[in-house]
């Protein structure tokens, strides 16, 4: 009988997520994802093989496109802050992601792809914020968990992202970047169209109201947000260095298959949708600020010890404690930011994005650069730099908070 109920209950759990406003933004989390999985893989070798351009001109875009998605995240995030209706905002950078799709689809020259990538693609990167944004507003009119719906959300990425860009390769190969970059383009008709649909009904549980616009306008950007935004900063450089370099690291100084680096991605990244998902019930219990710090500390014993895996079965084994730091880091990065400015949930998802893109590029940059001056392999040592800088200042920012916690004032 017991058994029964238990039972009961998590069909009724299951049904309560793949139903309602929580179904719903989950499908189109996942079909954005989709969207973006089938330009963003192949960007580089379509400038270089299909547009013959240098590859210096692969930085220029990837400066270019990024910049703009730092300003339109930022800006589409302060706009639904200010009581413009975030799932208006959504379909116009969605929008922006189908126009990019057609026009790359007819793009022929290196320049006519960063115009697409500056004025197209940067808008359409917004969408993702902004999703998170609706996310957060929905968890808190539904009273669900916040951190436990972002985790179950970004796992729906992780597994689109097991196979996207795999598939978004052999596609490519097969049938000509012209069909990546359209059936981006169909995807992203269908999510605008399914939005218009699944939403029209129910957006005010995902928009953000005009009560809300005076009280986002007062909540100040304090240096602890600053701080967190440096802490994301600093873990998505580390991870970013290493997935920059660790191909090149095991193909020309190990010798191993070419195809091994792909294999061992996919592995991590299976890994990790179970580990954010446990991350976001454990979290209830220790903080999601010393259980980030304990994900610091896999990823310092990973970049330690592949110093010294020499062969495949060693770096399959070290996946565990990758998967384990990225799973935990990803899955409550977001929860962390949003909470230090609830007032401000589109600024903080915006934020948060921003912090991890701008760790992005400026691990894409430091490891070229390190690589160039002293090997793959002595800079694999410098995501571990990296990670243990993001440890030491989370650490003193669990402090303040424990203290302030503690105080009788506070």
């Amino acid at each position: 009988m017991l058994k029964n109920k238990i039972n009961l209950h998590g069909d009724v759990v299951l049904y309560s997520f793949f139903s309602g406003i929580t179904g719903r933004l989950f499908l189109i989390n996942v079909m954005t994802a989709i969207s973006y999985a089938f330009i963003l893989p192949v960007m580089s070798l379509f400038l270089i093989n299909g547009l013959h351009a240098s590859p210096i001109f692969i930085t220029f875009y990837s400066l270019g496109f990024a910049l703009s998605g730092l300003f339109f995240s930022q800006l589409m995030g302060s706009l639904a802050d200010k009581g413009h209706p975030v799932r208006q905002l959504f379909m116009i950078s969605v929008t922006s992601l189908f126009l990019a799709g057609l026009a790359f689809s007819f793009c022929r020259q290196p320049i006519e792809a960063l115009v697409i990538g500056i004025f197209l693609m940067g808008p359409g990167n917004a969408s993702i914020p902004l999703l998170l944004s609706m996310i957060r507003k929905h968890s808190l009119t539904a009273g669900l968990n916040a951190t436990r719906l972002n985790t179950q959300m970004r796992s729906g990425v992780s597994i689109v992202w097991i196979a996207g860009p795999a598939l978004a390769f052999v596609f490519a190969d097969r049938f000509g970047f012209t069909f990546n970059f359209l059936t981006s383009a169909l995807l992203a008709a269908i999510t605008l169209l399914v939005s218009q649909l699944l939403f029209s009904k129910d957006k005010n549980s995902v928009d953000t109201g005009r009560a809300e616009k005076t009280q986002a306008s007062k909540a100040p950007v304090t240096g602890m947000i600053w701080a967190l935004g440096a802490v994301m900063m600093l873990a998505n450089l580390s991870n970013n260095m290493y997935l920059t370099i660790m191909p090149l690291y095991l193909v020309h100084e190990l010798n191993l298959p070419a195809s091994f680096p792909g294999f061992l991605l996919g592995a991590t990244a299976i890994m990790e949708i179970p580990v954010m998902l446990a991350a976001a019930h454990l979290a209830e219990k220790t903080g999601k600020e010393p259980l980030i710090m304990v994900g610091f500390l896999f990823a310092a014993v990973y970049y330690s010890l592949l110093q010294l895996a020499t062969n495949m079965t060693e770096l399959i084994v070290l996946q565990l404690f990758n998967g384990l730091f990225f799973g935990i880091f990803v899955g409550l990065g977001i929860s962390v930011i949003q909470d230090a400015l609830p007032e401000r949930s589109g600024f903080a998802s915006a934020f948060h994005s921003n912090a991890m893109r701008t760790g992005m590029m400026a691990g894409n940059g430091i490891a070229g650069l390190m690589a160039q001056l002293a090997g793959f392999k002595m800079t694999l040592l410098a995501p571990l730099l990296s990670v243990c800088c993001a440890a030491l200042l989370m650490l003193c920012i669990n402090r303040n908070l424990s203290t302030k916690k503690s105080s009788p004032i506070g």
